[in-house]
Protein backbone atom coordinates (compact mmCIF):
# COMPACT_ATOMS: atom_id res chain seq x y z
CA UNK A 1 0.00 0.00 0.00
CA UNK A 2 1.37 3.15 -0.73
CA UNK A 3 2.44 5.82 1.69
CA UNK A 4 -0.15 9.12 2.50
CA UNK A 5 2.26 11.53 1.53
CA UNK A 6 3.14 9.40 -1.76
CA UNK A 7 -0.19 8.87 -3.02
CA UNK A 8 -1.05 12.93 -2.01
CA UNK A 9 1.96 13.76 -3.88
CA UNK A 10 0.29 11.86 -7.15
CA UNK A 11 -2.32 13.22 -6.85
CA UNK A 12 -1.12 16.89 -6.10
CA UNK A 13 0.93 16.97 -9.34
CA UNK A 14 -2.58 15.52 -11.60
CA UNK A 15 -3.79 18.35 -10.27
CA UNK A 16 -1.70 20.91 -10.82
CA UNK A 17 -0.69 20.62 -14.45
CA UNK A 18 -4.41 19.91 -15.05
CA UNK A 19 -6.86 22.01 -12.41
CA UNK A 20 -7.92 25.61 -12.88
CA UNK A 21 -9.15 26.95 -9.39
CA UNK A 22 -11.91 29.69 -8.81
CA UNK A 23 -12.27 31.03 -5.44
CA UNK A 24 -15.37 29.95 -2.99
CA UNK A 25 -16.32 33.29 -2.01
CA UNK A 26 -15.92 36.77 -3.43
CA UNK A 27 -11.76 38.38 -2.71
CA UNK A 28 -11.43 41.88 -2.97
CA UNK A 29 -8.19 43.20 -3.82
CA UNK A 30 -6.35 46.80 -3.58
CA UNK A 31 -6.62 49.65 -6.25
CA UNK A 32 -4.13 51.25 -4.44
CA UNK A 33 -1.76 51.93 -7.41
CA UNK A 34 -4.62 52.30 -10.26
CA UNK A 35 -3.42 54.74 -12.90
CA UNK A 36 -0.08 56.11 -12.09
CA UNK A 37 2.47 53.47 -11.49
CA UNK A 38 5.37 52.15 -12.77
CA UNK A 39 5.40 47.62 -12.72
CA UNK A 40 8.54 45.78 -13.19
CA UNK A 41 8.11 43.10 -15.54
CA UNK A 42 10.66 40.12 -17.42
CA UNK A 43 11.57 42.78 -19.58
CA UNK A 44 12.32 45.85 -17.63
CA UNK A 45 9.30 48.69 -16.22
CA UNK A 46 5.98 49.02 -17.93
CA UNK A 47 6.86 52.87 -17.79
CA UNK A 48 7.46 54.31 -21.82
CA UNK A 49 9.82 57.45 -22.23
CA UNK A 50 9.00 59.23 -25.76
CA UNK A 51 11.12 62.19 -24.75
CA UNK A 52 13.64 62.86 -21.97
CA UNK A 53 11.18 65.32 -20.16
CA UNK A 54 8.20 63.27 -20.57
CA UNK A 55 6.64 60.18 -19.18
CA UNK A 56 3.69 58.48 -20.77
CA UNK A 57 1.70 56.20 -17.68
CA UNK A 58 0.00 53.32 -17.91
CA UNK A 59 -3.50 55.52 -18.27
CA UNK A 60 -1.54 56.92 -21.39
CA UNK A 61 -1.47 60.26 -20.24
CA UNK A 62 1.39 62.61 -21.13
CA UNK A 63 3.18 64.79 -18.20
CA UNK A 64 6.37 66.59 -17.29
CA UNK A 65 8.66 64.05 -15.98
CA UNK A 66 12.28 64.27 -14.10
CA UNK A 67 13.81 61.05 -13.68
CA UNK A 68 15.60 61.07 -10.20
CA UNK A 69 19.14 59.89 -9.48
CA UNK A 70 19.36 57.20 -6.83
CA UNK A 71 23.04 55.95 -6.42
CA UNK A 72 21.96 53.33 -3.90
CA UNK A 73 19.35 51.99 -6.10
CA UNK A 74 19.35 50.39 -9.46
CA UNK A 75 15.31 51.21 -10.14
CA UNK A 76 13.73 54.15 -11.62
CA UNK A 77 11.99 56.78 -9.51
CA UNK A 78 10.15 59.51 -11.39
CA UNK A 79 9.35 62.62 -9.94
CA UNK A 80 6.14 63.78 -12.48
CA UNK A 81 4.48 67.22 -12.24
CA UNK A 82 0.96 67.91 -13.30
CA UNK A 83 -0.14 71.33 -12.61
CA UNK A 84 0.41 71.67 -9.06
CA UNK A 85 0.90 68.17 -7.91
CA UNK A 86 3.82 66.68 -7.57
CA UNK A 87 4.07 63.02 -7.23
CA UNK A 88 7.06 60.51 -7.10
CA UNK A 89 6.46 57.62 -8.52
CA UNK A 90 8.51 53.88 -8.62
CA UNK A 91 7.57 50.17 -9.57
CA UNK A 92 6.12 49.40 -6.15
CA UNK A 93 6.36 45.35 -6.70
CA UNK A 94 9.73 44.05 -6.96
CA UNK A 95 10.10 40.80 -8.31
CA UNK A 96 12.11 37.78 -6.83
CA UNK A 97 11.74 34.30 -7.85
CA UNK A 98 10.71 32.77 -5.18
CA UNK A 99 9.95 35.52 -2.70
CA UNK A 100 6.70 36.33 -2.78
CA UNK A 101 4.63 39.40 -1.65
CA UNK A 102 7.91 41.88 -2.12
CA UNK A 103 6.89 45.41 -2.24
CA UNK A 104 8.33 48.96 -1.29
CA UNK A 105 5.61 50.87 0.62
CA UNK A 106 6.64 54.24 -0.77
CA UNK A 107 4.87 56.64 -2.66
CA UNK A 108 1.49 57.01 -0.95
CA UNK A 109 0.36 59.97 0.27
CA UNK A 110 -0.65 60.97 4.27
CA UNK A 111 -3.10 63.08 5.60
CA UNK A 112 -0.80 66.29 4.84
CA UNK A 113 -0.19 65.43 1.31
CA UNK A 114 3.15 64.53 1.61
CA UNK A 115 4.51 61.22 -0.51
CA UNK A 116 6.14 58.62 1.69
CA UNK A 117 9.99 57.56 0.28
CA UNK A 118 10.21 55.20 -1.89
CA UNK A 119 13.30 52.51 -1.21
CA UNK A 120 13.70 52.89 2.58
CA UNK A 121 10.27 50.50 3.89
CA UNK A 122 10.27 47.23 2.74
CA UNK A 123 7.96 44.46 3.17
CA UNK A 124 7.31 40.70 1.62
CA UNK A 125 6.81 36.71 3.06
CA UNK A 126 9.82 34.82 4.22
CA UNK A 127 13.28 34.40 2.22
CA UNK A 128 14.21 31.44 2.66
CA UNK A 129 14.28 31.19 -1.11
CA UNK A 130 16.17 34.07 -1.84
CA UNK A 131 18.38 32.64 -4.56
CA UNK A 132 22.20 33.79 -4.77
CA UNK A 133 22.51 35.44 -8.32
CA UNK A 134 19.37 37.43 -7.03
CA UNK A 135 21.30 38.97 -3.86
CA UNK A 136 22.64 41.67 -6.01
CA UNK A 137 19.27 42.89 -6.81
CA UNK A 138 18.48 42.94 -3.29
CA UNK A 139 21.81 44.84 -2.55
CA UNK A 140 20.96 47.11 -4.98
CA UNK A 141 17.69 48.13 -2.60
CA UNK A 142 20.34 49.20 0.12
CA UNK A 143 18.33 46.64 2.27
CA UNK A 144 20.71 46.58 5.69
CA UNK A 145 18.39 45.54 7.93
CA UNK A 146 16.09 42.42 8.03
CA UNK A 147 13.23 42.04 10.51
CA UNK A 148 11.66 38.26 10.89
CA UNK A 149 8.58 38.57 12.54
CA UNK A 150 8.27 34.53 12.51
CA UNK A 151 8.23 31.64 15.34
CA UNK A 152 11.09 29.68 16.38
CA UNK A 153 9.00 26.66 14.97
CA UNK A 154 8.72 28.68 11.52
CA UNK A 155 12.54 29.83 11.52
CA UNK A 156 13.84 26.20 12.17
CA UNK A 157 11.67 25.08 9.12
CA UNK A 158 12.40 28.02 6.73
CA UNK A 159 15.42 29.82 7.72
CA UNK A 160 15.89 33.11 5.74
CA UNK A 161 18.73 33.38 3.35
CA UNK A 162 20.44 37.11 3.16
CA UNK A 163 23.46 38.68 1.40
CA UNK A 164 26.49 38.82 3.53
CA UNK A 165 26.34 42.19 5.62
CA UNK A 166 22.86 42.69 5.66
CA UNK A 167 21.79 42.52 9.73
CA UNK A 168 19.33 40.24 10.86
CA UNK A 169 16.83 40.46 13.81
CA UNK A 170 13.82 38.05 14.88
CA UNK A 171 10.65 39.66 16.44
CA UNK A 172 8.41 37.49 17.83
CA UNK A 173 5.45 40.18 19.25
CA UNK A 174 3.33 37.09 19.73
CA UNK A 175 4.89 33.63 20.65
CA UNK A 176 1.63 31.94 20.57
CA UNK A 177 0.81 32.53 17.11
CA UNK A 178 2.12 29.54 15.36
CA UNK A 179 1.25 27.36 18.00
CA UNK A 180 -2.47 28.38 17.97
CA UNK A 181 -2.94 28.09 14.15
CA UNK A 182 -0.73 24.52 14.29
CA UNK A 183 -3.89 23.27 16.43
CA UNK A 184 -6.18 24.84 14.04
CA UNK A 185 -4.93 23.54 11.39
CA UNK A 186 -5.68 20.05 12.61
CA UNK A 187 -9.26 21.05 13.35
CA UNK A 188 -9.66 22.15 9.94
CA UNK A 189 -8.61 19.22 8.28
CA UNK A 190 -11.44 17.00 10.24
CA UNK A 191 -13.82 19.90 8.72
CA UNK A 192 -14.33 20.86 12.52
CA UNK A 193 -13.77 24.52 11.60
CA UNK A 194 -16.35 26.35 9.91
CA UNK A 195 -15.83 29.93 7.63
CA UNK A 196 -17.51 32.16 10.05
CA UNK A 197 -15.25 30.87 12.78
CA UNK A 198 -12.17 30.36 10.64
CA UNK A 199 -12.75 34.17 10.27
CA UNK A 200 -13.34 34.87 14.13
CA UNK A 201 -9.74 32.88 14.79
CA UNK A 202 -8.06 35.28 12.80
CA UNK A 203 -9.86 38.39 13.65
CA UNK A 204 -8.91 37.85 17.14
CA UNK A 205 -5.07 37.07 16.20
CA UNK A 206 -5.31 40.65 15.06
CA UNK A 207 -7.13 41.67 17.79
CA UNK A 208 -4.63 40.57 20.04
CA UNK A 209 -0.62 40.82 18.23
CA UNK A 210 -0.45 44.86 18.96
CA UNK A 211 -1.36 44.49 22.59
CA UNK A 212 0.77 41.41 23.45
CA UNK A 213 3.85 43.42 24.03
CA UNK A 214 3.79 47.18 22.31
CA UNK A 215 7.66 47.26 23.76
CA UNK A 216 8.85 44.59 21.39
CA UNK A 217 6.42 46.73 19.29
CA UNK A 218 8.00 50.01 19.84
CA UNK A 219 11.73 47.91 19.37
CA UNK A 220 10.52 47.22 15.59
CA UNK A 221 9.43 50.84 14.97
CA UNK A 222 12.83 52.09 16.01
CA UNK A 223 14.74 49.77 14.13
CA UNK A 224 12.42 51.12 10.89
CA UNK A 225 12.67 54.61 11.42
CA UNK A 226 15.63 54.99 12.85
CA UNK A 227 17.59 53.61 10.38
CA UNK A 228 19.55 55.77 7.48
CA UNK A 229 18.84 52.70 4.89
CA UNK A 230 16.17 50.73 3.86
CA UNK A 231 14.62 48.21 6.20
CA UNK A 232 12.76 45.44 5.12
CA UNK A 233 9.82 43.34 7.61
CA UNK A 234 8.26 39.82 6.76
CA UNK A 235 6.73 36.99 8.15
CA UNK A 236 5.93 34.08 6.42
CA UNK A 237 3.26 35.20 3.94
CA UNK A 238 4.35 38.99 4.44
CA UNK A 239 0.38 39.10 5.03
CA UNK A 240 -0.95 39.45 8.62
CA UNK A 241 1.68 40.02 10.70
CA UNK A 242 3.45 42.34 8.44
CA UNK A 243 0.31 43.43 7.19
CA UNK A 244 -0.06 44.72 10.92
CA UNK A 245 3.10 46.47 10.97
CA UNK A 246 2.45 47.96 7.86
CA UNK A 247 -0.26 49.38 8.96
CA UNK A 248 1.10 50.66 11.85
CA UNK A 249 3.67 52.26 9.79
CA UNK A 250 1.52 53.88 7.57
CA UNK A 251 -0.55 55.13 10.66
CA UNK A 252 2.41 56.33 12.42
CA UNK A 253 3.38 58.49 9.32
CA UNK A 254 -0.55 60.23 9.08
CA UNK A 255 -1.92 57.94 6.12
CA UNK A 256 -5.79 57.94 6.43
CA UNK A 257 -7.63 54.70 7.50
CA UNK A 258 -9.38 53.70 3.93
CA UNK A 259 -5.75 54.74 1.93
CA UNK A 260 -3.84 51.86 4.71
CA UNK A 261 -6.76 49.74 4.29
CA UNK A 262 -5.81 49.79 0.45
CA UNK A 263 -2.33 48.84 0.85
CA UNK A 264 -2.84 45.63 3.21
CA UNK A 265 -5.30 44.53 0.73
CA UNK A 266 -2.31 44.17 -2.10
CA UNK A 267 -1.02 41.14 -0.46
CA UNK A 268 -4.22 39.77 -2.32
CA UNK A 269 -3.35 41.13 -5.82
CA UNK A 270 0.72 39.62 -5.04
CA UNK A 271 0.28 36.39 -3.73
CA UNK A 272 -2.40 35.22 -6.45
CA UNK A 273 -0.28 32.53 -7.67
CA UNK A 274 0.89 31.28 -4.21
CA UNK A 275 -2.49 30.78 -3.23
CA UNK A 276 -3.62 29.16 -6.43
CA UNK A 277 -1.57 26.64 -5.90
CA UNK A 278 -2.55 26.39 -2.00
CA UNK A 279 -6.02 25.54 -3.11
CA UNK A 280 -4.87 23.60 -5.69
CA UNK A 281 -3.59 21.38 -2.94
CA UNK A 282 -6.19 21.61 -0.63
CA UNK A 283 -8.41 19.74 -3.64
CA UNK A 284 -5.84 17.36 -3.63
CA UNK A 285 -6.14 17.10 0.06
CA UNK A 286 -9.39 16.42 -0.38
CA UNK A 287 -9.06 12.76 -0.96
CA UNK A 288 -7.71 12.01 2.56
CA UNK A 289 -9.26 14.52 4.52
CA UNK A 290 -12.97 14.33 2.64
CA UNK A 291 -14.41 17.14 4.91
CA UNK A 292 -12.13 19.95 4.58
CA UNK A 293 -13.39 23.38 3.54
CA UNK A 294 -12.47 25.40 0.89
CA UNK A 295 -13.59 28.82 1.85
CA UNK A 296 -11.72 27.49 5.10
CA UNK A 297 -8.68 27.44 3.79
CA UNK A 298 -9.35 30.63 1.86
CA UNK A 299 -10.06 32.29 4.73
CA UNK A 300 -6.38 31.57 5.61
CA UNK A 301 -4.82 32.49 2.41
CA UNK A 302 -6.60 35.31 1.56
CA UNK A 303 -6.58 38.82 3.56
CA UNK A 304 -9.98 40.56 4.26
CA UNK A 305 -10.68 44.26 5.27
CA UNK A 306 -12.22 42.86 8.39
CA UNK A 307 -8.90 41.23 9.70
CA UNK A 308 -7.01 44.60 9.98
CA UNK A 309 -10.14 46.28 10.87
CA UNK A 310 -10.52 44.08 13.68
CA UNK A 311 -6.37 45.38 14.63
CA UNK A 312 -7.62 48.85 15.07
CA UNK A 313 -10.48 47.60 16.85
CA UNK A 314 -8.48 45.86 19.29
CA UNK A 315 -6.28 48.64 19.78
CA UNK A 316 -9.46 51.21 20.22
CA UNK A 317 -10.95 49.51 22.76
CA UNK A 318 -8.12 49.49 25.08
CA UNK A 319 -5.83 53.12 23.89
CA UNK A 320 -9.33 54.64 22.77
CA UNK A 321 -7.28 55.83 19.39
CA UNK A 322 -4.38 54.49 17.11
CA UNK A 323 -3.00 57.98 17.69
CA UNK A 324 -2.65 57.27 22.10
CA UNK A 325 -1.97 53.85 21.19
CA UNK A 326 1.77 55.51 19.17
CA UNK A 327 2.28 58.05 21.92
CA UNK A 328 1.23 56.39 25.04
CA UNK A 329 1.62 52.32 23.67
CA UNK A 330 4.65 52.91 22.11
CA UNK A 331 6.16 55.90 23.76
CA UNK A 332 6.85 58.15 20.77
CA UNK A 333 6.11 61.84 21.18
CA UNK A 334 4.30 63.95 18.98
CA UNK A 335 7.59 65.63 18.68
CA UNK A 336 9.41 62.92 17.52
CA UNK A 337 6.11 61.88 15.71
CA UNK A 338 6.87 64.37 13.45
CA UNK A 339 10.32 64.10 12.74
CA UNK A 340 9.44 60.81 11.28
CA UNK A 341 7.18 62.28 9.21
CA UNK A 342 9.62 64.86 7.91
CA UNK A 343 12.23 62.60 7.18
CA UNK A 344 10.43 59.81 5.46
CA UNK A 345 8.18 61.73 3.20
CA UNK A 346 8.58 63.90 0.13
Amino acid sequence: MRQPHILLYILTSVLLTGCSYKAYQPVAFSDLDKGKNIVEEKKGYTVQLPAEDKLLLNDQTVVKAEKLFVPTQSREIYKVVEAKDTTYLSNRHIEFKKVHNFRDMGGIKNQEGKQIVWGHFFRSGHLSKLKKKEYNKFNELNIKTVIDLRTDKELSKKPDRIPAGVGYTNVQVYDDSEDMFSKTKKEVLKGKVTPMQSDSLVMEFYKLYMLENPQLVKGIVDQLFESNDAVLFHCSAGKDRTGMIGALVLSILKVDRETIISEYMLSNNYRVEDITNRMKLAKAGKVLFPKINYQVIENFSWIKAIYIEAMFKGIESKYGTMDNYITTGLGITPEKRQAYIDKFTY
